[in-house]
């Protein structure tokens, strides 16, 4: 009776855990990017107390909010719960030296076992980020504890058991780092992405990223989340699963996307989001070259630039500066060297520039961006629809 009675109350809770997570995705899909005014979304979601948490930098010019709500269960685990205090007392009573006491594994047998018997330890993250009075930034974020049985064991992990993800969140750039950076995808619709990490041993993850520029209908749809998942007795395994509406069009899209891998074309509009999603950009003038051999016989060639105006971030970059970078994207050393005096336009992905670098070439059908004035037109255009380009200078 007791174990129904546990069993009965924890249904009840998951419930209850569900009907909250979609009360907040419902507020967070129902904000409008570059139209809901701050005040208006601070209201909304001033129902969520302590489980919401403003940013400690919160100004009147930006600010973000962030809401947690865990599952119970899961919320219990986070905690320095009677299973570690149980190790810890232990450890200190009988001066033993284990890292982790026989506690802690009792502790996942019975998570396991409550998981199987219909419970799924759950959290739930949304975003919300302002600029000047206005909403310009929001998220959701789901992450599930499921199982299969088909799956191996991983480090760490109990047998089949994994975090199912989905993240669905607006981005002021896609980021990129290198050249080649721009994804066919973009070619398709240039303000969002689909896709899933390459490196995630112990869970699934799907997301969906769009800018404040793409069409609230299309917001809408990639935040489609199924949250029955939170309360199934047949536990959610993967994106289809759980973000249903996202996930289809991304399988439907993957074979069109193989195609345009290889054929992006240097269009204006390459060359505008190439000006959104660079975290840095400037234009300089190439004054000279300067080769070198290194130990192993190989030669490098570095090229003198003087930083003609600072477009985007580049904090360290000074107009009117000197400065030497390495061999522009292959060209320096060989027969298409650019002559003294070419004016171009360098940009950068994410990261210090020590590490990712200045470049002239957006890769594919772009060998060098000249500093003229259809391409100057068209990068600050880009940067334009970039909310933080002004942060990156800061």
């Amino acid at each position: 009776m007791l174990l129904c009675l546990a069993l009965v109350v924890s249904r009840v809770e998951q419930h209850l855990y569900r009907r909250r997570a979609e009360l907040l995705l419902a507020e967070i899909q129902s904000l409008e990017l570059r139209k809901t005014p701050w005040h208006e979304a601070q209201s909304q979601f001033r129902r969520w107390g302590r489980d919401s948490k403003s940013d400690d930098q919160c100004n009147e010019h930006k600010c973000s909010l962030k809401i947690t709500l865990d599952e119970q269960v899961l919320g219990y685990l986070f905690k320095r719960n009677v299973f570690v205090r149980l190790d810890d007392y232990f450890r200190w009573r009988l001066k033993l030296s284990y890292d982790i006491g026989p506690f802690v594994p009792l502790e996942l047998v019975l998570l396991r076992a409550y998981m199987r018997v219909g419970g799924r330890p759950a959290r739930i993250v949304a975003n919300v980020g302002m600029r000047d009075g206005i909403v310009w930034s929001k998220g959701f974020s789901v992450f599930i504890e499921t199982y299969a049985h088909d799956i191996p064991v991983f480090f760490g992990g109990t047998l089949g058991s994994y975090t199912l993800i989905a993240e669905t969140r607006s981005v002021p750039r896609f980021d990129f780092y290198g050249s080649k950076w721009i994804s066919a995808q973009l070619r398709l619709h240039p303000d969002y992405m689909m896709g899933h990490p390459g490196g995630c041993e112990i869970c699934v993850e799907g997301w969906a990223k769009f800018t404040p520029y793409a069409d609230s209908l299309v917001v809408h749809r990639l935040m489609q989340l199924d949250l029955s998942c939170l309360t199934r007795w047949h536990p959610c395994l993967n994106q289809s699963d759980i973000m249903p509406a996202a996930w289809t069009q991304y399988l439907a899209e993957s074979p069109r996307v193989d195609e345009l891998r290889d054929q992006l074309a240097c269009t204006p509009s390459i060359i505008e989001m190439l000006g959104r999603d660079s975290a840095n950009m400037v234009t300089a003038e190439i004054l000279g070259y300067h080769e070198s051999m290194d130990e192993w016989g190989s030669q490098h060639v570095g090229t003198r630039i003087r930083v003609l105006e600072r477009l985007k971030g580049a904090a360290d970059w000074k107009v009117g500066e000197t400065r030497e970078v390495s061999d522009l994207s292959g060209i320096g050393g060989d027969s298409t060297r650019l002559p003294p005096g070419t004016q171009l336009v360098f940009f950068g992905g994410w990261g210090p520039l020590s590490i990712s670098g200045m470049r002239i070439d957006p890769g594919y059908a772009c060998p060098v961006l000249p500093a003229n004035e259809t391409n100057l037109r068209l990068v600050r255009s880009g940067i334009a629809q970039d909310y933080t380009a002004n942060d990156q200078a800061e």
